[in-house]
């Protein structure tokens, strides 16, 4: 493992002024950054629970006219998985933001003999710009410290559009599993296309439609709801509380507007896949025949497109960045003209 000591010049940890962080927040009770309360999570299940914790959807913001930046990041162990790299469940990823878009500056992985740790130094761009670093989607992170080059400006970055997030639940494929890097993620990617901030509830295993996540769900404040389950649980368990679930949302946020949205990886099961989107249809034709002119469908057997379907996913199941592309295609057509449609000052990706 590098060396921890940090160079001259003055450090920010990630929640200090003036950077911007979104997606989730530093919990002093657990001494970590999380998604969703601890107690709220264990309340629900010991899987939202285990995976509330990966810091899936965090960002941090800022400007800075730095040459060089350099990141320390302290987490509890490194998330080794068999069907993903260390470059999208442990590493961070370094954009620069600009009117046309990101680009991307450094991908910030830890080696296999980094435990716990990493401290890594990129160069940056000339002049005043606007950067933006993404969390890992499968890490436990305690702390991230951002060192600048004494004298150097540091300011709170681009702001998203003036609207409130989209929020996501779902499952693996929810949460990130398995794109390479944390902004091939599809949420990551509508995100850069509209401008607008997003919240990840995506929980491995664990997006299982229960009451106290409806509960839970129906207290963050959103532009749009974007309900992606159907994994995780059973055909007849989705029978039994896929309505139930989007009743106990909508009895609390009667006018957020709710994009329903069944898995992509389809190909290996098409029955069991017809009959669960027939299931997820049928609580959005439901709640239209109810008089709900706000609840959205999409048949995640459009998601992957027609060619080279097979291509999509890293173990025929999860989205590589192939997969994800395409998802954030769709539903980022979607989101975007629900937004135009339901959000007054939103500007449009389209425009």
């Amino acid at each position: 493992m590098q060396s921890q000591e940090q160079k001259p010049g003055v450090t920010y940890r990630v929640t200090d002024r003036p950077l911007s962080l979104y997606g989730i927040y530093f919990d002093e009770k657990t001494d970590m950054f999380r998604r969703m309360p601890r107690d709220t999570a264990a309340e629900i299940s010991d899987g939202v629970l285990a995976h509330s914790d990966h810091t899936s959807g965090g960002r941090v913001c800022f400007s800075t006219d730095a040459a060089t930046l350099t990141l320390r990041a302290v987490w509890d162990a490194l998330p080794r998985m068999n069907n993903m790299p260390l470059s999208g469940s442990a590493g961070f990823v370094l954009c620069e933001q600009t009117e046309a878009g990101e680009s991307l500056l450094a991908a910030l992985i830890p080696g296999y003999d980094e435990e716990h740790g990493m401290t890594r130094e990129c160069a940056l761009r000339s002049g005043m710009r606007d950067y933006i670093l993404y969390f890992p989607l499968y890490n436990r992170v305690r702390q991230v410290d951002l060192t600048f080059p004494a004298g150097a400006q540091v300011g709170p970055g681009r702001a998203y559009q003036p609207v409130l997030p989209v929020l996501y639940y779902g499952s693996s494929i929810t949460q990130g599993g398995c794109a390479s890097r944390a902004n091939n993620a599809y949420e990551a990617l509508i995100a850069k296309r509209t401008g607008v901030d997003f919240i990840n509830l995506g929980f491995s295993g664990s997006a299982r439609g229960e009451d106290a996540m409806a509960d839970y769900l129906a207290t963050v404040d959103c532009s749009l709801f974007v309900l992606d389950y159907d994994h995780n649980v059973g055909t007849q368990q989705l029978q039994e509380n896929h309505a139930r679930f989007f009743s106990r949302y909508r009895a609390v946020r009667p006018e957020t507007p709710v994009l329903m949205v069944s898995r992509p990886d389809t190909d290996s099961n098409p029955a069991d896949s017809d009959r669960r989107f027939s299931i997820i249809r049928n609580t959005w034709e439901q709640a239209r025949a109810a008089g709900d002119r706000r609840v959205y469908l999409i048949d995640g057997r459009t998601l992957f497109g027609t060619c080279d379907r097979e291509n999509c996913t890293s173990d025929t199941v999860h989205p590589n960045d192939l997969g994800f592309w395409r998802m954030a295609e769709v539903i980022g057509r979607a989101v975007d003209e629900i937004l135009a449609e339901t959000v007054p000052h939103y500007r449009s990706a389209r425009q």
